[in-house]
């Protein structure tokens, strides 16, 4: 009896011990839990600290932008974990600067973030380089649809824009010698608004410009441009030089080739590279007139010489940009080789691609060979023919011409004398 009874004593003292416990425990949880202790302090605009470096650094916390925040339903310990810890208290410079985990909760934003370009700067001890919060914000961080966010499409330029827009952070990092910023605002992406940095580049497994997983990855710009060109990319992707992207070759024309990489004008804009008076001249010509590029892909610079010393190309560098230029017979983003039966040099196709221009162009009108070359050297007989007569064309000039003018040099000569003996 004796031994029942002092057992339901000792089962007393642990109901009690348990309860005091559990109310402890609660209170202490709800205390935590409860971000007016936290406020008392940080809601001082003049609470500072310190950082490794010596930096002086705000420990400010706006109250009501934090509730108004995608987080404000949260406590403060949630995201500061080691603010329950004594030496937090005690102002303990190890409590107070271990970095928030927002891998916690965002685990796969973390891991793209990890294979990006941002994490592995920071991973070789670049200083300034992108944590979550330079994105994202602190304590203000609202949904990427939210007017207010960091990271909404309205907002992005001016985030990325905090370091890619200060000119000695690009030279350290050897970024070119352009602002991206400058470049940008005056584009047609930057005028609409529509595309913003993270449409080309990525945002958490945004990669270096050499890396074959990046979006602009040379292979992999015509994939990127086609989220918002998707049949302009289907073209230039079955085209001769999308064949050749595709296979990796560095020297292979993409979208930025011809279209410049931040600052893309509108075709009508007489600086962009594809406006109808930049084509025939600087365009297509930075590859097929290269002497490299020609001996590399075994093809002729003769085409662009041509060109120049035709009536279309004459007419081009007058001024005259209804004449015909490379595109014009070529195509744009469908170039394909005149083997192919699709291609617009064609044999079966160019009274088509004539009669663009040329309306009731005969099947004869199409005939000859295009880009010929009058040289009395040419292995083609045509361009023989044409390379004599234009030098007995020349020699007619000469003759005829400067007969002319020595006749009537000869002539004003005589008269002088005559008037001088009178």
């Amino acid at each position: 009896m004796k031994r029942r009874e002092d057992g339901g004593k000792a089962w007393s003292i642990i109901r009690g011990g348990l309860s005091i416990f559990l109310i402890l425990g609660w209170m202490t949880g709800v205390a935590w839990s409860d971000n007016s202790l936290c406020f008392s302090c940080h809601q001082d605009e003049s609470l500072k600290k310190q950082d490794a470096r010596g930096k002086s650094v705000s420990l400010f916390v706006s109250e009501p932008e934090f509730k108004s925040s995608i987080h404000g339903k949260l406590s403060c310990w949630d995201c500061h974990t080691h603010i329950k810890d004594d030496k937090h208290a005690e102002g303990g410079r190890k409590a107070a600067d271990k970095r928030v985990n927002c891998a916690t909760c965002h685990e796969k934003a973390e891991k793209e973030y990890l294979q990006g370009l941002h994490s592995k700067m920071i991973m070789k001890g670049t200083e300034r380089a992108a944590n979550c919060y330079d994105c994202h914000g602190k304590h203000n961080i609202f949904p990427s649809k939210n007017s207010k966010s960091m990271t909404n499409v309205s907002n992005i330029d001016r985030t990325c824009n905090r370091c890619h827009a200060d000119a000695v952070f690009v030279k350290e990092h050897a970024l070119g010698t352009a602002i991206p910023k400058e470049e940008f605002k005056k584009s047609v992406h930057g005028k609409t608004g529509g595309v913003t940095c993270t449409s080309c580049h990525g945002s958490h497994s945004l990669r270096s410009l050499i890396d074959p997983k990046s979006a602009i990855f040379r292979s992999n710009i015509p994939q990127t441009c086609g989220v918002c060109h998707p049949d302009i990319t289907k073209q230039f992707i079955g085209s001769v030089h999308g064949a050749l992207a595709a296979r990796g070759r560095t020297d292979s024309p993409t979208c930025t080739t011809c279209h410049g990489f931040h600052g893309i004008k509108a075709k009508l804009d007489p600086d962009s590279p594809v406006n109808e008076k930049r084509i025939a001249l600087t365009t297509c010509p930075q590859c097929h007139a290269a002497e490299r590029i020609s001996k590399e892909y075994k093809i002729t610079t003769s085409p662009v010489k041509s060109y120049y010393d035709s009536f279309h190309g004459l007419s081009y560098r007058g001024g005259d940009t209804y004449s015909a230029n490379c595109a014009s017979c070529h195509g744009v983003h469908d170039i394909l080789p005149s083997s192919d039966p699709k291609s617009m040099i064609h044999k079966d196709n160019l009274q088509k691609t004539c009669g663009t221009c040329h309306p009731g162009a005969s099947e004869n009108f199409a005939k000859g060979k295009m880009h010929a070359i009058a040289s009395i050297t040419g292995e083609d007989f045509g361009e023989k023919v044409v390379g004599w007569v234009r030098i007995v064309y020349i020699l007619l000039i000469v003759a005829v011409i400067g007969g002319l003018t020595f006749f009537n040099f000869m002539d004003w000569l005589r008269k002088t004398i005559e008037r001088m003996h009178h």
